[in-house]
């Protein structure tokens, strides 16, 4: 029995021990908890600050990056044109290197946003978003296929099945809204044509249009079929284009209308592709040349008969690289056609090479 009420006995007086320790300590424990939470607390706000310093890191390295010479340029790129986005002031005065280039960006000769917007129809790979009022009064959205007429208005080819055929039916109010090729995101460009879009009854035109049609999609053998209908942009309302960061407009109808698609467009992507493969070097140093910034990466984006649009990064103060960032670089007369960019671009780098290696 006794030795069945020993551990008994020892949990006892452990218990016992315990609670002389936990009254002796009754006393303290105000002021002792007050001083550990009052440490607690220092630390907490010590550990919060950093771990927030931390957290915001990131987000000041992509601040210090995008306020590089090129961005301080690129807001101020198309100012003067009162129609585009409004980008803010630039935080500190721009040295005389940023100076330089926001007065060629300015200079440089550009489309007009009629031409720019027309080139971008005219050439696109023929599908767009068409937006259309649903019976409830509500837009509805599709992906679909176009033809540009010879004015530069959209034509189709619509299944009775699709929605967006019936809204058209009884409502004719739409818009359809046109990116570039190799559109990626903000930077790129996009059309809106607003206006009214109608199904064409009459037999000749129908026929006319679905040549059309094939020209810009021939494998698109289902025109012919008795469920699909014609429709064409009758009447152009207005015209919304956006040709990247601060480059917007509103477009009239009648602007529109009197435009070309610039020539050199058609054929644009071939050129930039073998620049960007094979010459990157001639286009930053064309640049460097220019507007007296040495590029670290030089992609030419969209090349027209007045110029070409190149996205670069540039080495900043801090040593990082600045986010890519887009520069307008003229042609110091007009190259309306493929031997004449070419020929264009090949007088351009070797007058840049010989002013580079002078300043050297």
């Amino acid at each position: 029995l006794l030795l069945l009420m020993l551990p008994l006995l020892s949990a006892a007086g452990l218990l016992f021990a315990s609670g002389a320790k936990s009254a002796a300590a009754v006393g303290r424990a105000p002021i002792a908890r007050s001083a550990s939470m009052a440490g607690a607390g220092v630390r907490s706000a010590a550990i919060s600050q950093l771990s927030r310093a931390r957290r915001l890191e990131p987000f000041r390295t992509i601040r210090r990056n995008r306020r590089s010479v090129i961005s301080v340029c690129a807001e101020e790129e198309h100012k003067e044109e009162q129609a585009g986005h409004q980008t803010g002031k630039a935080a500190r005065e721009p040295s005389e290197k940023e100076l330089r280039i926001m007065q060629y960006q300015k200079d440089a000769p550009k489309l007009s946003f009629a031409e720019e917007a027309k080139s971008i129809i005219t050439y696109g790979n023929g599908y767009g978003v068409i937006s259309t009022v649903s019976g409830d009064g509500y837009p509805g959205g599709a992906v679909v296929m176009y033809a540009p007429d010879e004015n530069g208005l959209p034509v189709f080819s619509f299944s009775t099945m699709s929605t967006h055929t019936q809204d058209l039916l009884k409502n004719s109010k739409a818009a359809i809204t046109i990116t570039t090729e190799d559109f990626k995101g903000a930077a790129d460009a996009r059309v809106n044509l607003v206006g009214d879009i109608e199904k064409i009854d009459d037999d000749a035109e129908k026929s006319k249009l679905k040549e059309l049609f094939m020209k810009k999609h021939p494998n698109a053998f289902w025109v012919s079929f008795g469920d699909f209908l014609m429709f064409r942009m009758t009447e152009l309302k207005t015209i919304r284009f956006v040709g990247g960061f601060a480059r917007a407009a509103t477009i009239s109808a009648g602007d529109y209308l009197k435009s070309n698609a610039d020539p050199v467009m058609a054929f644009a992507d071939k050129i930039s592709g073998h620049m960007n493969e094979d010459h990157q070097d001639a286009t930053k140093i064309i640049i460097q040349a220019e507007m007296g910034l040495e590029c670290e990466t030089a992609e030419i984006k969209s090349v027209d008969r007045l110029g070409m649009t190149v996205f670069v990064t540039a080495k900043q103060a801090d040593g990082t690289i600045s986010t890519p960032f887009k520069l307008r670089v003229g042609f110091p007369e007009e190259a309306p056609d493929r031997v004449a960019v070419r020929n264009m671009l090949k007088r351009m780098t070797n007058e840049a090479a010989a002013a580079v290696s002078q300043t050297s």
